[in-house]
């Protein structure tokens, strides 16, 4: 795990290297209501409270993965590269949360998996008012 939090720090200095470099201002945004829709979902007591905060990681990097791979081809070269780049560590960190699940849980992990995706199905469905990374259908 720290190996993972290590990489996703260095992804976000990279970030905030681009932002400067092209005059984008960081500033604070909520939570989208992807990730709250999934989040509201966890259960409250351990363990299973760790097992569905690795499964609901795993989703939130795996539809990360699917939005840069989607919007690279779109982008200048320099953000192109750049996405192309987390892309593959995007792929990695799904695979690294849901082993993570798998090996904490002790025990198969796949209804929750699957209840998940459901919670996934809904939240990208339902349409949302804010745009975000990893926003739903718009409003």
């Amino acid at each position: 795990m720290s190996r993972l939090a290590r990489e996703e720090l260095r992804h976000f200095e990279q970030v905030a290297e681009l932002m400067k470099k092209r005059g984008v201002v960081y500033r604070p945004l909520s939570a989208s209501l992807y990730a709250q829709r999934l989040h509201a979902h966890i259960r409250k007591s351990e363990p299973g409270r760790l097992i569905d905060t690795l499964i609901v990681g795993a989703y939130i990097e795996a539809r990360s993965c699917e939005r840069f791979h989607r919007l690279a081809p779109f982008l200048d070269e320099e953000l192109g590269r750049f996405y192309v780049s987390l892309l593959a560590s995007e792929a990695r960190h799904y695979q690294d949360y849901l082993g993570m699940a798998r090996q904490y849980a002790g025990e198969p992990i796949d209804e929750r998996v699957a209840f998940f995706a459901e919670i996934e199905r809904q939240a990208i469905l339902v349409p949302d008012t804010e745009f975000r990374f990893h926003s739903g259908a718009s409003a």
